[in-house]
């Protein structure tokens, strides 16, 4: 019997965990498994109870076996948090190959120089992301190999995250028993489910408002130019809605999903049945505007940070299950001053239409990345397309010859 090539992605966050089961074949890869189990144990994305935390991913990795009628042996796993955190760093080397040729293993060295920044004993990289490559002062080049140069500098941005937080939760995934395919940001899984190539190219910012934490992460000539964890997200709005009204948290979060509006103007419009006695949409959203308007604020200062608006003509992307609020577009619009859009899974085949919602972005986008970094099984015999990650194991092929 052939091997079958499954990948699992595991979104777990403060308000839900998600797993996501796909299967690599010659024709892409199909989503085979969904499941859904309340979050506990954490706390703004950090695991602040291990057994509970176990529990949750355990139900919710079981349900997503049972949907797809197989087992996961390991799983790409989304880690944010406050301790995330990130730079820009670059590295220089000198090209010692015959005539000056730049070889894939000048490379790895630059990029090893470009990585080799002073970080604190408790702080660990995640990834290293390749901005840009620069022969002998020439600027914007994305792939080196096979060029002719004497210097070559590597631009790259380095995203970290504390060594504790992190192992606590590899621990939790552990004790559901799975294990850990490897730690991955939210924000980039989610760029691999909601933006395609020509979005990246274009320029982009893609926000994913989560429960406990909303990621950001900015795009500009195909490459990442910027990503950040911002401390406020959906579940700050049920907060304040529960202090405001003085009500219990599953009251104020059932009312924000209800009757919840990012906009006073828009609640004005559509007035509804009061949600609670004396109260109507109006009054709701003199306590969500607010806040919206902080979460947008620092997501403004976020893209000041990578070059400003003007670089992303692609606008915004808000995708995770904070963006489906009512008039979260047009206050993403007036706050931010460009074009905002719903990002929602790019997938077809297989369980697509169960994951056609921003509340799987994530966990999709971990599976997707998952399934980048294995080996492709074998083209169809009909001549299917391999889809694109065989096209990038030829691509990475191509550079070895």
């Amino acid at each position: 019997m052939a091997k079958r090539w499954i990948v699992g992605g595991l979104d777990v966050g403060t308000t839900k965990v998600c797993t996501c089961i796909g299967e690599v074949t010659p024709d892409g890869v199909h989503i085979l498994g969904v499941g859904v189990s309340p979050s506990q144990g954490l706390r703004r994305g950090v695991v602040v109870d291990l057994d509970a935390a176990a529990r949750a991913i355990q139900e919710s990795v079981a349900a997503a076996e049972q949907m797809a009628g197989t087992s996961l042996e390991s799983v790409y796993v989304g880690v944010s948090g406050p301790h995330i955190s990130s730079l820009n760093s670059s590295g220089v080397i000198a090209i010692a190959g015959a005539k000056g040729e730049i070889r894939p293993e000048d490379t790895q060295r630059v990029l090893q120089a470009a990585r080799a920044v002073k970080l604190a004993q408790d702080r660990e990289i995640l990834h290293v992301l390749p901005r840009e490559f620069i022969v002998d002062g020439y600027k914007g080049i994305r792939d080196p190999v096979g060029m002719t140069g004497v210097r070559l500098e590597a631009v790259v941005h380095i995203v970290t995250g504390a060594v504790s937080h992190m192992q606590n939760l590899v621990k939790a995934v552990q004790r559901a028993g799975v294990a850990v395919a490897e730690l991955v940001l939210p924000a980039l899984a989610a760029a691999e489910a909601v933006l395609d190539p020509a979005d990246r190219e274009m320029g982009v910012a893609l926000v994913d408002i989560g429960g406990g934490t909303t990621d950001v992460a900015v795009f500009a000539d195909g490459r990442v130019a910027h990503t950040a964890v911002v401390p406020v997200s959906a579940q700050h709005v049920t907060n304040d809605i529960a202090v405001g009204w003085q009500i219990p948290l599953a009251q104020a979060e059932e009312i924000k999903l209800q009757y919840g509006c990012a906009l006073r103007e828009l609640a004005a419009v559509r007035q509804s049945p009061a949600p609670r006695p004396a109260a109507n949409r109006l009054s709701l959203a003199d306590i969500v505007v607010p806040r919206i308007e902080e979460l947008f604020q620092l997501v403004q200062a976020e893209i000041q940070r990578a070059g400003g608006g003007e670089m992303l003509p692609g606008g915004v992307v808000l995708t995770g299950g904070g963006a489906l609020m009512e008039g979260m577009l047009e206050a993403a619009q007036r706050y931010l001053g460009m074009p905002a859009r719903l990002g929602v899974p790019l997938v077809s085949g297989g369980l697509a239409d169960v994951v056609n919602s921003p509340v799987y972005s994530t966990a999709v986008g971990l599976m997707q990345y998952g399934c980048q970094q294995v080996e492709a099984p074998a083209p169809s015999a009909n001549g299917a397309p391999w889809g694109r990650l065989v096209e990038r194991v030829k691509q990475w092929l191509s550079e070895l010859l």
